[in-house]
């Protein structure tokens, strides 16, 4: 089921089913570009009736998975629009040598960069995260850089007791996992300054509600510890450092 999230995005959840049972959700986001074709953003299970909403929106010509963790469902995404052109996150190739990947975010800038900027998160190649920023509307979206967990929508006690002690229950929250993985926390901090800087007005988080009120404010805050790693000229003028690509170029 398609859900309006702001002019030309939507959203579709469904359930995730984690070793242990721990049971979360997980969004697929969907843009209409500007030629009236559809972008597809971390693509989640797609049946007959959903792929029949989506063709009533344009078709399907893009899909892209935009960190090495979102990809479960991308093959069968891909079976189902076979003309559609893949973006993978760096590294994505290597690890899942049975998908297609056509571009790698962040090599090249994607022909839709003006509607649909994507900001590459530097310093935690372990996820390879790309957020990206949908200049019509202001909308930020995010994969596993922070989280929206509602205890209410948790199938069961395992899951709530997981989140509990990750402090990601019943608020957005950047995971402490994501943070110990930083290999190279300037950067990381760099790539959270360059989020911070843009005007936001909405946050659509692969996993947990939209947030609609006070993004700004969420977004600095939910990245606080990454920014406190941003080199001290960065902190103490207040620019944002650019966000880089594969190798330090422009995502």
């Amino acid at each position: 089921m398609l859900t309006p999230i702001a002019p030309s995005l939507w959203g579709a959840e469904h359930d995730l089913f984690m070793p242990g049972g721990v049971h979360f959700r997980g969004r697929m986001t969907v843009v209409q570009l500007p030629d009236g074709g559809l972008l597809l953003h971390s693509p989640v299970p797609i049946d007959a009736a959903l792929a029949a909403d989506l063709a009533a929106l344009g078709p399907v010509r893009v899909l892209v998975a935009p960190n090495l963790l979102h990809h479960v469902h991308l093959a069968a995404a891909q079976e189902r629009w076979p003309e559609a052109r893949t973006w993978g996150a760096p590294g994505l190739a290597e690890k899942c040598p049975h998908l297609r990947i056509d571009a790698v975010l962040g090599e090249q800038a994607p022909p839709w960069a003006d509607v649909l900027a994507p900001h590459f998160i530097a310093g935690m190649p372990w996820m390879q995260e790309h957020a990206f920023f949908h200049r019509p509307t202001a909308t930020l979206l995010v994969t596993d850089l922070f989280f929206h967990i509602e205890r209410a929508v948790l199938a069961n006690w395992t899951s709530r007791a997981l989140f509990w002690m990750l402090g990601l229950l019943d608020g957005p929250a950047q995971s402490p996992l994501v943070r110990l993985q930083a290999r190279d926390r300037p950067a990381a901090g760099e790539s959270a300054r360059a989020l911070v800087a843009l005007p936001v007005a909405r946050l659509v988080p692969a996993h947990g509600p939209v947030i609609d009120r006070d993004a700004p404010a969420v977004l600095r805050r939910v990245l606080g510890r990454q920014l406190s790693w941003a080199p001290a000229a960065a902190l103490a003028d207040g620019q944002a450092a650019p966000a880089r690509g594969l190798g330090g170029g422009p995502a």
